[in-house]
């Protein structure tokens, strides 16, 4: 699964030399938590985020008047509170890789961009979904993680097992085991002959972590 398969497309955005007033309703309206900041309507130059104009915001605290708040927020612009130099992904890369910048980063969101163009967004709720739905999580099915020595050919020989029940297999992933001669792999399948199978796969000398 590639970024572009889960991005936001034709995103919502400031100019740099809106004012943070405008960046702060555009969150409202839209339930977002960030805005791409373009110059001139083309260039990315930053992110301003809800964070971002939360702490540039008059303390709940002031004596000021709204009329006055409202003045103040007018006046700001979103260039000089956001976040400059936003860190960037390509639409064909894979969302594995956003992932690992957004947390490597610890950033909530990456623009996307083509060609010098902003063609998108990707954020933490959408790498969230793109798990969700590999994991087949959503859907019906049982949930086995089992622990196999860590050498080729050892999915092969479960999934062959897997075949002589009848098994649709929803999701495969695999995780890090405590010995570092095994690996543990997550299986996510639809079959009518579950409790056989489980008991298959004990026989046939699998430990199982879970089963659900």
């Amino acid at each position: 699964m590639n970024v572009s398969k889960r991005m936001m497309r034709n995103p919502v955005y400031v100019d740099e030399n809106d004012s943070m007033k405008k960046a702060m309703d555009l969150l409202r309206e839209h339930e977002i938590r960030h805005l791409p900041v373009l110059k001139d309507g083309e260039k990315l130059v930053g992110i301003v985020s809800e964070r971002d104009i939360k702490q540039a915001s008059p303390s709940p605290a002031t004596a000021l008047e709204i009329r006055e708040i409202y003045y103040l927020l007018d006046k700001v612009k979103v260039k000089q509170i956001m976040a400059r130099r936003p860190y960037t992904i390509s639409s064909t890369a894979p969302i594995e890789e956003a992932a690992l910048i957004m947390r490597e980063k610890k950033i909530g969101c990456l623009p996307v961009i083509e060609e010098g163009r902003l063609v998108g967004i990707l954020t933490e709720t959408d790498i969230l979904d793109a798990f969700i739905e590999a994991m087949g999580v959503s859907g019906p099915g049982y949930r086995v993680e089992l622990a196999l020595p860590n050498r080729p050919g050892m999915l092969y020989e479960v999934l062959k097992l897997l075949k002589d029940f009848d098994v649709n297999i929803v999701s495969v992933a695999t995780a890090a085991h405590e010995d570092s001669g095994m690996k543990v792999l997550i299986l996510r399948m639809e079959t009518k002959n579950y409790k056989v199978l489980k008991s298959a796969l004990r026989k046939a000398g699998y430990e199982m972590l879970s089963a659900d």
